[in-house]
């Protein structure tokens, strides 16, 4: 009789429960769509209305703040018959080709010799990476023209002095000295690229090909380079689409030697004009787009079918070193040449700081002097350069955090079709300079009704428009190693989405989001192209502030300035790499 009670009671209340559930299943998928409408609105807001405003601005002629344009392909007939446009466009080739193998020659290495040889002091190589890309492009570039420079340079002058000749060893506004300072700044991203694929290769075909009886050089030619195929793909894709997109190198040794690229070109249209004509250098940027998308395409397409060269399987992987002999010591000896060459002008930039003038000449112990720290200190200018660098790192690096990490649980938490588009359109800005994306902001905000052009606001929205893909690649796999059983089990309790997100994934995410964050930060603080364009005298930040003083010949205050900058963010990325390690981040 009991029993029939409790079986009735349960029949009764069973379509109670499922009704509940259906409710909160309901309540779920109604929460889902509301996030995904708003992160997909956010994104739109700040990627696409830039690009739309880059291609009105280029159809637009002889168009002014309070004075109509007129419609017009004439931007692009005047840039496609001009006779610099070959010259151009093969600068441009040039150095972006060049620096692509200059990286892939050297971080290729590196990362050979680090990942499977047994060469000494490879645990330098990562720490060393880890920190140099806390270092502001336009310090090291400005390093190296203290080193390199035709007649104050050290090495030139040392040359001079040492073979009594008026010679120059290496000048470096050439263009074979930009394409070795560019290939030097791309050691570490290809060392990390690289590292990833050599790390996880099955050492069984080299150790068969060693057996056959073929050395060192024949069976890293013909197996190890070939396995490594699509990672060389991947590197020389993206390495020579940042190339075109570099800015500071172009900027500081080509200008002055009149070695001219697109990116200089489209600066100095909008820089070198009093009242200058948006339509040209918007037209520049669009074509600029179309030919980078082309390169991703074209990249996606090589790379399609790289599960062909996948060597790790479940049949007992074990990966070994190859022994080099005597031989690891020259390569040990390279891995300290290639570490060197990150911190060589930052080291230089250091001394110089504690020189009264550049290239003077007397005992050194006797003018050494603190003289020009005391200077930047007492600069209101570069103070508040720096009070806005930090202020916008810290606004623009949480904003993306936190839309990412939104965009990335849409992605891999949800069903709805369409969620594919958020990390798309997320992703656009990787294929936008940051010299044209300072051009469709700026063409986009001086006639926007918001007023926030010549304040920080400005650039804290290209910052978070520029950043939104580096962002989203630590929130996507973190959360893609995050069992969903947590969430379901809150769910099956009554908590809502607010206290799910915010309770247990946020938590669970945050070691992925602070190291975005850091990364995000840190790459504000050294970003120069994006702001060189938008940043006024009411809104320096830190880049644009050493381009100032270094453009004013203030060439002691630019050093002192500088390493001061370099301790801070080398500091915070030592910080930064010791908590990755610590929680088992990777970049």
């Amino acid at each position: 009789m009991h029993q029939a009670v409790v079986a009735d009671h349960a029949l009764t209340e069973a379509p109670g429960a499922e009704r509940l559930a259906a409710g909160r299943s309901a309540s779920r998928l109604g929460a889902e769509h509301v996030v995904f409408g708003i992160v997909l609105a956010i994104l739109v807001v700040l990627v696409v209305p830039p690009i739309l405003m880059l291609v009105r601005s280029s159809l637009v002629v002889g168009e002014r703040v309070g004075r109509e344009g007129v419609l017009s392909l004439g931007a692009y007939a005047t840039i496609l018959s001009s006779p610099s446009l070959p010259s151009l466009i093969g600068g441009t080739l040039t150095f972006a080709i060049g620096s692509t193998l200059a990286g892939l020659v050297l971080g290729g290495s590196l990362a050979w010799c680090t990942e499977r040889t047994n060469a000494p002091f490879k645990q330098l190589v990562y720490a060393a990476t880890f920190v140099s890309f806390a270092v502001p492009g336009i310090l090291r570039t400005i390093g190296w023209i203290l080193i390199l420079g035709p007649r104050t340079g050290a090495v030139n002058q040392l040359f001079r002095a040492i073979f009594r000749t008026d010679a120059v060893l290496l000048d470096v506004f050439s263009m074979p000295a930009m394409i070795l300072v560019e290939g030097i700044v791309w050691i570490p991203v290809v060392f990390l690229m690289m590292s990833a694929s050599f790390r996880s290769m099955d050492p069984a075909l080299e150790e068969a090909a060693f057996v056959s009886g073929a050395g060192i050089w024949p069976t890293l030619r013909r197996i190890t380079a070939q396995l490594a195929l699509p990672a060389v793909l991947s590197v020389v894709v993206l390495t020579f689409i940042r190339s075109v997109q570099a800015f500071e190198v172009p900027l500081l040794l080509g200008v002055p030697a009149k070695i001219y690229v697109l990116m200089t070109e489209v600066y100095l249209n909008v820089q070198g004009q009093p009242v200058p004509d948006y339509s040209y250098s918007s037209a520049y940027g669009v074509l600029l787009l179309a030919f980078l998308t082309v390169c991703i395409y074209l990249y996606s397409r090589a790379t399609r079918h790289a599960a062909r060269y996948a060597t790790i399987t479940g049949k007992g992987f074990r990966p070994r070193l190859t022994d080099l002999g005597r031989g690891r010591y020259l390569a040990g000896a390279f891995i300290l040449a290639a570490v060197s060459l990150q911190f060589l002008p930052v080291a230089y930039i250091v001394f110089a700081s504690f020189l009264p003038s550049f290239g003077s000449r007397g005992s050194l112990w006797e003018q050494l002097t603190l003289n020009n720290y005391a200077i930047v200190f007492r600069n209101s200018a570069i103070l508040l350069s720096v009070q806005n660098s930090l202020a916008i790192g810290v606004i623009s690096a949480t904003t993306v955090v936190l839309i990412t990490a939104l965009a990335a649980w849409v992605m891999v938490r949800t069903r709805i079709r369409s969620r594919a588009v958020l990390d798309q359109v997320a992703s656009l800005p990787l294929v936008i300079p940051g010299v044209v994306l300072g051009v469709a902001i700026l063409t986009l905000y001086l006639r926007s009704p918001l007023p926030i052009y010549g304040s920080i606001w400005i650039l804290v929205v290209a910052y978070a428009t520029s950043y939104l893909p580096y962002a989203i690649r630590y929130a996507h796999p973190a959360l893609l190693q995050i069992h969903p059983e947590l969430e379901e089990s809150a769910q099956l309790g009554g908590a809502n989405w607010g206290h799910v997100f915010g309770r247990i994934v946020i938590p669970l995410l945050l070691p992925a989001m602070f190291a975005g964050w850091i990364f995000v930060f840190l790459i504000s603080l050294r970003e120069l192209a994006v702001a060189a364009l938008i940043s006024t005298p009411k809104s320096p930040v830190i880049a644009t502030m050493m381009l100032e003083l270094w453009q004013n010949g203030n060439v002691n205050q630019v050093s002192a300035f500088g390493a001061l900058v370099a301790l801070l963010s080398i500091v915070l990325a030592v910080v930064t790499y010791r908590f990755s390690r610590r929680w088992g981040l990777r970049a």
